[in-house]
């Protein structure tokens, strides 16, 4: 039997993101894009809430950007795409927006899984139809009014999402852009890495769990300490303590009698010791005093796949129950306390593999 326990860790304080378009590669090499900052309220996402977050509303400020010689961008088509497949599944949806010009492509989700198929947006004259989505932007005169424009987005998080904990997210965008004036029309394409950074803190949160059985030697009455020495007899291989992690996490492990099994009233010669193997870490009774923590670890994200990480743990005996006085309650009691840690800590060890 299971106990699934699960803990988050939140900032203290949560920073209003802001959110940029602007790229020193953007500037040098395209004469045509946007570029531009949003404002939001900060959202928390929880990867373990099964409700996910279901939709934060992102207001984002665009600035064509407008060559020499009257040059102008004229259309601007894009979608959003992550760098990794951890944001699969989320949802990006233009609802609307205040422009001197044109918007087509609302209420349609322009984010783009990574691998996945992605829509086809240039030459600039296409149009968003489903299910190649994108949003275009027409922008319409010469003058500094005509400019700029403002997008009401809807960013729906589902449960579940193999996030990273931070306290924002970042999306590239792909894009094509036209432009008008100044000499002949050109058409240009590119892609701006973390181009929209989204105000949502993924929580540092993790599920934990002790899969397996009591770490039990059977019945030792008739084993010797000497028998012992060269045929260890050891608990179950199987037994783990299961750790699911949207961040690093601390371990700690502490025994109540200083591993040694003992029988509840008796005298120090009713008791037995053993030796635990655990991240890496040998303990026995010269390891420290009874309740004190002997085993800290720093651990790597697990990831919040069904995989996460698995941490054997593993009793050995030192002495036998020959001679000792009868009893079926010999015992002691491991604690075990998993953390999760500060967005920031990204731990030291990759504990599954200790």
């Amino acid at each position: 039997m299971s106990r699934t326990t699960t803990l988050k860790a939140m900032l203290f304080a949560l920073m209003a993101a802001m959110l940029g378009w602007t790229s020193p590669a953007f500037a040098q090499a395209l004469t045509c894009g946007i570029s531009g900052s949003s404002s939001a309220a900060p959202a928390v996402y929880d990867p373990f809430n099964p409700s996910g977050l279901a939709s934060t509303t992102i207001t984002l400020n665009l600035t064509r950007v407008n060559g020499a010689g009257g040059q102008k961008t004229d259309i601007v088509n894009f979608y959003l795409r992550s760098q990794n497949s951890s944001a699969n599944g989320i949802q990006i949806i233009p609802r609307s927006a205040v422009i001197v010009g044109s918007v087509v492509g609302f209420n349609q989700n322009i984010f783009y899984d990574n691998p996945g198929p992605v829509p086809t947006v240039g030459p600039t004259s296409l149009n968003p139809v489903s299910p190649n989505n994108f949003l275009k932007m027409s922008f319409t005169g010469n003058n500094a009014a005509s400019d700029s424009a403002q997008v009401v987005f809807d960013v729906v998080f589902p449960a579940n999402l193999n996030l990273n904990a931070s306290t924002s997210l970042a999306f590239d965008a792909i894009f094509a852009c036209s432009t008008t004036g100044g000499g002949p029309g050109t058409q240009q394409t590119g892609s701006l890495p973390n181009a929209v950074v989204f105000p949502v803190t993924v929580l540092s949160a993790l599920r934990t769990f002790f899969a397996g059985t009591a770490l039990d030697f059977g019945e030792i009455g008739n084993v010797t300490t000497a028998s012992l020495v060269g045929t260890p007899q050891k608990t179950s291989l199987s037994n783990y303590v299961f750790v699911q992690s949207s961040g690093a996490y601390s371990v700690t492990l502490a025994s109540q009698n200083g591993y040694k099994l003992k029988k509840p009233g008796g005298t120090a010669a009713d008791e037995i010791r053993y030796s635990l193997h655990f991240l890496g870490d040998n303990k026995d009774s010269t390891s420290g005093a009874p309740t004190a923590v002997t085993i800290t670890k720093s651990c790597v994200r697990a990831s919040l796949t069904a995989l996460g990480n698995h941490l054997p743990i593993v009793a050995t005996l030192q002495e036998g129950g020959s001679g000792k006085n009868p009893s079926p309650t010999y015992l002691d009691i491991l604690t075990v306390t998993v953390t999760p840690l500060i967005y920031s800590d990204p731990g030291t060890s990759a504990c599954a593999t200790l």
